[in-house]
């Protein structure tokens, strides 16, 4: 990313209360006196000002600015906030102001960017910042913030100190030792713990998959059973379209709901029939069992009202591996002996009641889905990581698991112990982004959005 003076709208585009436009960099005090009235010679630092911008010696509008004065700001750098009213047009003029005395327009995630370049956060807490802004609920909003604080950092610097004292032991027998046994080398309890710890977090992740995406949870079944009928009922809104006549359906329909304060991600998809020889319908088919090999969970349907048939065989060979829960819908009119034949035939004590018409049995539908989030946070950690995160902690951990059977072993090769010792440092560095090449900063900053 270039240097020089940015500036960018900090607050999303659109009429509101106030917009935020953020100016970082070195003209950032004089362009402020330029363009807003009164302004003091001394700009006071971190109190918020009245005033009013002006064009030409003519006032445009009216605004609030704070001064945040290098190095005790986000940045690092002199930044100025100038708080106006919302609307595109307005906040359009004055960046317009802004960008005609020396400023640039600031690049995606380029504020953060300066602010981690300056040491004011580490790559970790760099990522925390946009995964805080575009978390998807209250639980991973809050995991992200722990990151932000520096819960991750903490525990990797303190991983990093334990190494580096390893590191020096190690080569110190290798520089001065004639017999080069790690024998007299302790893998001390700190490593064994960060063992774990490490564990812990990798087995979080699929929760924390969960919190910010959304558990996918699939309904499935034959033409006409009340699929969508269900979808309906658990969006509380008639989203999807209804219909006696088969095959309404012909894609797949996706919303998110909230469960016990989770996201779930709800889908609707076209009647699988595997006797179809309508073209549009197979293709909707096709994508319907695309949709339920990435599925989290099914909910299976079958109709009450009729015996079961070869299409419902056939859909439960395609998820019987997968987590799911049958529901016989349209038990208002439930036909004799269908409940203990669906039992029967699928070996299932999954199977339950529900008639979406009359809204019973919706009960158990919620208790599925709350099960499958739950069994999931079993193994939830403290500490959120995304994907980048993730595996460079399953290099550390496989690098450590080496590093302690080495030393247990005691007669080894000792170089090979130091290499290992020296990666786990590396990645540690790489996390935090004390080593990392400028591709891989462009492709994390170049996710954030324009203003921060």
């Amino acid at each position: 990313m270039e240097e020089g003076t940015i500036a960018a709208l900090s607050t999303p585009l659109g009429r509101g209360g106030i917009a935020v436009i953020r100016i970082s960099g070195d003209l950032a005090q004089t362009i402020t006196k330029e363009i807003i009235e009164g302004v003091p010679e001394k700009i006071i630092d971190r109190k918020a000002v009245h005033s009013f911008i002006t064009e030409s010696g003519k006032r445009i509008e009216e605004c609030v600015y704070t001064f945040f004065r290098s190095p005790n700001s986000y940045t690092g750098e002199d930044i100025v906030e100038i708080s106006i009213h919302s609307n595109p047009h307005l906040s359009e003029a004055v960046l317009n102001l802004v960008f005609g005395r020396g400023a640039r327009e600031a690049l995606p995630g380029e504020f953060t960017y300066r602010a981690f370049k300056n040491n004011k956060i580490d790559l970790i807490q760099a990522e925390s910042v946009n995964e805080l802004i575009n978390a998807n609920s209250k639980y991973y909003a809050e995991m992200k913030f722990g990151n932000l604080e520096g819960k991750l950092s903490i525990f990797l610097e303190d991983l990093k100190k334990e190494l580096v004292n390893l590191a020096v032991k190690v080569e110190s027998i290798i520089e001065f030792q004639e017999d080069q046994s790690l024998e007299e080398i302790e893998f001390t309890p700190e490593l064994e713990s960060s063992i774990k710890g490490i564990s812990r977090i990798i087995s979080g992740y699929r929760f924390n998959e969960v919190l910010d995406k959304g558990l996918k949870v699939i309904i499935v079944g034959k033409a006409n059973v009340g699929k969508s009928s269900l979808f309906n009922s658990l969006l509380l809104e008639e989203r999807s379209i209804t219909s006696s006549i088969p095959g309404t359906t012909r894609d797949f329909i996706r919303e998110k709901i909230f469960i016990e304060g989770y996201p779930v991600e709800l889908m609707d998809v076209a009647g699988i029939n595997s006797g179809s020889v309508d073209d549009i319908e197979k293709l909707g088919i096709s994508r319907s069992l695309d949709l339920v090999k990435d599925s989290d969970a099914v909910i299976f349907l079958l109709d009450g009202s009729i015996d079961l048939d070869d299409n419902d065989r056939s859909i439960y060979d395609l998820i019987k591996e997968k987590e799911q829960i049958i529901f016989i819908n349209k038990s208002d009119n439930l036909k004799d002996g269908v409940i203990e034949s669906v039992s029967e035939e699928f070996n299932s004590s999954k199977v339950f009641q529900l008639s979406v018409l009359n809204n019973t049995g919706m009960e158990k539908v919620y208790e599925f889905i709350a099960s499958i989030i739950n069994e999931i946070g079993e193994d939830k950690a403290e500490i959120s990581v995304n994907l980048r995160q993730k595996n460079l902690l399953m290099e550390i951990s496989d690098s450590l698991i080496n590093v302690k059977r080495m030393i247990k072993a005691g007669k080894t090769d000792i170089e090979l112990t130091a290499e290992e010792v020296r990666t786990c440092v590396t990645n540690i560095g790489r996390l935090l982004g004390e080593v990392t090449n400028e591709d891989i900063l462009g492709k994390i900053f170049s996710n954030f959005c324009v203003g921060k």
